[in-house]
């Protein structure tokens, strides 16, 4: 990917999603900066799976917005995300697609396919946790803790539902596909990495119901060690 061409473009969506509201100005800054170091590191496919994300991420942030107000487990900040949500969602896909990166530059080619599956798996977790908890919350399902099965009022950390778990499998299946179509994985990794995607998003679920409920870790902390 041409460098000038590279910033151009992140640059432009960056203020467009400041000024559309969907990210603050640190929240705008950090998302240039991890699609500018993920655009140099892997091209337009790794950039793709980036954008794929977010807008997915974003549509089910909005979706049905004043019904998660009434309940009180929106987003704050009117859904706007800030560079502490950006980077904890990313942040780990940026490494490995350096790694990715690096080992290609070597002449490592298997490394560098296993850090390109990493990238993949990362946002297939983090897309697969956002689905889950934004839908979950909106639907007319009382969840359960993930660890004891206990009924839960909605927004409880570590709670889950089936309507939740349904939509984590499709934003799994969704960004392990957009890998795959674009040649970023080849066909044996589509099974893996949609375990992988389920895998992390369950590990949010139980460090939520665990770590979480305790105050030992806070939502960014939890969204990061899913990834």
């Amino acid at each position: 990917m041409k460098l000038a061409l590279l910033i151009g473009v992140n640059a432009g969506f960056s203020l467009a999603c400041y000024f559309l509201r969907l990210l603050s100005a640190s929240g705008s800054f950090s998302g240039f900066l991890i699609a500018a170091l993920i655009g140099f590191f892997l091209g337009w496919p790794g950039w793709t799976m980036l954008m794929v994300f977010f807008g997915a991420g974003t549509a089910a942030t909005f979706f049905r917005r004043g019904k998660k107000e009434r309940r009180g487990v929106a987003q704050p900040d009117h859904g706007r995300r800030r560079w502490n949500h950006a980077w904890a969602n990313a942040g780990c896909a940026v490494f490995c697609a350096g790694a990715a990166w690096l080992m290609a530059r070597q002449g490592h080619r298997q490394t560098a396919e296993a850090w390109r599956w990493a990238f993949v798996a990362c946002f297939a977790s983090a897309l697969s946790d956002t689905l889950s908890s934004e839908f979950g919350q909106v639907a007319d399902q009382q969840p359960r803790l993930i660890t004891t099965g206990e009924l839960v009022p909605v927004g409880t950390d570590g709670g889950v539902t089936r309507a939740g778990f349904l939509m984590g499998v499709l934003g799994a299946a969704i960004l392990t596909l957009v890998a795959r179509f674009s040649d970023l994985v080849p066909v044996r990794a589509t099974l893996p990495l949609l375990v992988a995607g389920l895998s992390g998003n369950l590990v949010d679920s139980l460090l939520g119901a665990t770590l979480q409920r305790r105050g030992w870790l806070g939502n960014d902390s939890v969204n990061f060690a899913n990834t």
